[in-house]
């Protein structure tokens, strides 16, 4: 496996990813939650958000919070998930949890607020 330009040497260079990853995937929730939440308050029938980019700036967060807090170790746990199974699975089932939670949460505040 070839080895990227980018790739961090030590844990700063990996936790500055990671604060790069946190803080643009809480750009995206912000901007689709905040999106979503001022059409419901200028009275729109329908609201209308992207899965899509909710589930992109979860993933982004999750990241960049397992590189902030584990530095250089939890980038290489990332990259090593091509060949481990067991890593790839805990990922993608910690990001699933996180998604419906936060989709969850959105779609309770906008019941509240009298969408259905």
């Amino acid at each position: 496996m070839s080895e990227p330009l980018w790739q961090p040497r030590g844990d700063s260079s990996a936790r500055l990813l990671g604060a790069g990853f946190f803080l643009a995937g809480s750009g995206v929730l912000v901007w689709q939650i905040l999106g979503t939440l001022r059409q419901a308050e200028e009275g729109a029938q329908t609201l209308t958000y992207s899965l899509a980019l909710v589930v992109l700036g979860v993933m982004c967060v999750a990241l960049g919070v397992l590189w902030l807090v584990r530095g250089l170790a939890g980038y290489t746990w990332v990259r090593s998930m091509q060949s481990d199974p067991g890593a790839r699975r805990t990922l993608l089932i910690a990001g699933f949890v996180l998604a419906t939670l936060t989709m969850a949460l959105m779609r309770w505040h906008l019941s509240r607020l009298g969408y259905d």
